[in-house]
């Protein structure tokens, strides 16, 4: 399990790391094919924050990116919309024969 974080200096770093960290525990558990995540947060100023997440599969990047009031909140939709792609890509690639 590979997760990095990149920030744009924000606060509460700690508290998202563990939120991030225990939601991205259960991806790495369904999905076997996903290699790593990266997050990228920004927005420490701005009203609406944004989160941008990478994901790299075998033989091939995801990514999504999503806006919400705080950055949990914005995490939290890029995952709907990742699961979505997950999906897809698992469909595709592990049909049954």
């Amino acid at each position: 399990m590979d997760i990095k974080i990149s920030r744009n200096s924000v606060s509460n770093t700690n508290d998202f790391e563990g939120y991030a960290t225990e939601r991205l525990e259960h991806f790495f558990e369904y999905y076997p094919f996903i290699q790593s995540f990266k997050i990228f947060l920004r927005g420490k100023k701005h009203p609406t924050k944004k989160v941008k997440l990478q994901l790299r599969l075998k033989g091939k990047d995801v990514f999504a990116s999503a806006k919400g009031d705080h950055h949990h909140d914005a995490f939290d939709a890029a995952l709907v919309k990742i699961k979505s792609q997950l999906a897809r890509y698992k469909t595709d690639r592990y049909k049954a024969a």
